[in-house]
């Protein structure tokens, strides 16, 4: 394991979309995170989340706009990043994470994704789960977070 540990995090759909909709693990780490680490995602994400937002929450154009705005605002979105050619995950669409997370060399992926958290890590990339990212930065920060 890398001696630092996520200082530049890429959000997986699932977990920016749990983070605008619940208060559990997601809001808090991705708040967290926005407030102490450089946060990545990939134009991949942002199609999927606004796809996702639309048409399984229902979300209105302007409601929509406004988590699109925020997530643009607050993290980088990667545009260019060599695409994966061999099947490493069992769903084909979790490549585009991967590859964009490997581009920048993240220090991990946050996820709720069973199909990517089963991989664990990528390319030196940890691949964690919201609630299963608490411990790890808590070890990496001394002891000093509340959560």
């Amino acid at each position: 394991m890398s001696t630092r540990w996520c200082h530049e995090d890429f959000f997986d759909t699932n977990v920016i979309i749990s983070a605008f909709i619940t208060h559990g693990h997601a809001s808090e780490v991705f708040e967290h995170c926005l407030s102490t680490h450089k946060c990545y995602t990939s134009d991949f994400v942002f199609a999927e989340l606004k796809k996702k937002l639309m048409e399984k929450f229902e979300y209105s154009d302007v409601e929509t706009r406004n988590v699109l705005d925020f997530t643009g605002e607050n993290l980088i979105i990667i545009k260019e990043y060599r695409k994966i050619t061999s099947s490493v995950c069992r769903d084909p669409d979790d490549n585009n994470i991967l590859a964009a997370a490997a581009s920048i060399k993240a220090d991990c992926i946050i996820t709720g994704d069973k199909d990517l958290k089963v991989l664990k890590n990528y390319k030196g990339i940890n691949i964690v789960s919201p609630k299963d990212f608490w411990p790890l930065e808590k070890i990496f920060l001394g002891g000093r977070i509340n959560n």
